[in-house]
């Protein structure tokens, strides 16, 4: 049975273990206190971390990890100086094998110039979301489907900041990850949907599905402290940076934002932009 957990850790940072009977790997571990008890009380032994990215709040568990379990460091080969202890590089387009688990590496770069995520075309037969306020609890709307693991790439409602990125390799990384099998469960590393979808909300006032989701967040947060992860394809309804490239949403983005229609390059770009004032 493969199962998914979250981990949480610090102020809204998640961690992700994959359980692949006695084997596992983690996902973006920032601190290897909050992992290591969880490993011991599943019984599992960790094959590897996989890291998006170089960040300190992605990466900061990775050398202690690895010399308490021996674990194998996957990241990105085109960014492997700044992934601390990597023994493992890894090629976007490559498919790589993690505790018996096949990933699929995708080329998500904008919010660093490194970044990557990684598609698990199995299913998930058990989704346990837990939150920093919340006890841990299973999802069952969410089991039977694939995951992504998109780091900072994608949260939901939103999008990473552009610390190394450009608005082309947004709209770039954008495309990519809506190019995705829509069921997939998007494996975002913070909490940051009411903030997000607050934002989305402002930009286009009209979206039902927006205001829907903003008003039931609260209730979805209640028993497990956590609204993360969820569905690609309610993304492609709420999430304003995915919603800016279809053409109907598009165009009010695009008026609201005074970026000239179709240029969606210029929209999401406009659109990080504002959140970040916002």
């Amino acid at each position: 049975m493969l199962e998914l957990l979250q981990i949480p850790v610090w102020r809204d940072n998640y961690v992700y273990l994959v359980r692949n009977g006695d084997r596992a790997f983690v996902v973006d571990p920032p601190d290897a206190a909050a992992v290591l008890p969880v490993l011991e009380a599943l019984s599992v032994n960790l094959d590897a971390i996989v890291n998006t990215h170089h960040h300190p709040d992605h990466v900061g568990g990775n050398v202690q990890l690895r010399e308490t379990t021996g674990c194998a460091i996957v990241g990105p080969a085109h960014d492997q100086e700044r992934i601390p202890g990597i023994t493992r590089p890894v090629e976007v387009g490559e498919r790589v094998d993690v505790a018996g688990v096949e990933l699929s590496v995708l080329d998500v770069r904008a919010h660093t110039r490194g970044h990557i995520a990684y598609r698990c075309d199995t299913p998930f037969e058990r989704v346990t979301r837990h939150g920093h306020d919340g006890s841990p609890g299973r999802v069952a709307r969410l089991e039977g489907r694939p995951a992504l693991f998109v780091g900072d790439s994608l949260f939901l409602g939103g999008c990473g900041r552009l610390f190394e990125g450009t608005a082309m390799d947004l709209d770039a990384s954008m495309r990519v990850l809506a190019a995705q099998p829509p069921q997939s469960l998007v494996c975002c590393a913070h909490e940051y949907t009411g903030s997000n979808l607050r934002f989305a909300a402002h930009v286009l006032p009209a979206n039902g599905e927006i205001q829907n989701r903003l008003d039931g967040l609260a209730d979805e947060r209640a028993a497990t402290g956590s609204s993360v992860p969820d569905t690609l394809e309610r993304e492609f309804v709420t999430n304003p940076f995915l919603l800016a490239l279809d053409s109907d949403a598009g165009a009010v983005i695009a008026a609201a934002l005074d970026v000239p229609a179709g240029d969606t390059v210029g929209m999401v770009g406009a659109l990080r932009s504002a959140k970040d004032r916002f």
